[in-house]
């Protein structure tokens, strides 16, 4: 689902009413925003993370840093939320 969204003067949006159903999203509750190269995600503090592991999918083998990490739950996370492909920009 994309949509494209008109800033305020102000700067403020509005998320799209079907987006808020599918999401579950109420007035009043608390969205990340993240900006992942030239790109923004926006994603539901409140998200389950049993939901989320699951979209991780398998760990990779080795260590990998919180950086890696946090990339790593921002990227699923975004493509979830947003239906898109890959939402990390890999030159940054």
């Amino acid at each position: 689902m994309t949509k494209i969204l008109t800033m305020t003067a102000k700067g403020q949006i509005t998320i799209p009413k079907e987006t808020r159903e599918a999401l579950g999203l109420r007035a009043g509750d608390q969205l990340v925003w993240s900006v992942l190269g030239n790109e923004v995600v926006i994603t539901p503090k409140n998200i389950d993370f049993r939901e989320l592991a699951g979209l991780l999918g398998d760990p990779p083998a080795g260590k990998a840093s919180l950086q890696e990490l946090d990339e790593a739950v921002m990227e699923a996370a975004g493509q979830h939320v947003s239906g898109i492909g890959n939402m990390r920009d890999d030159a940054a």
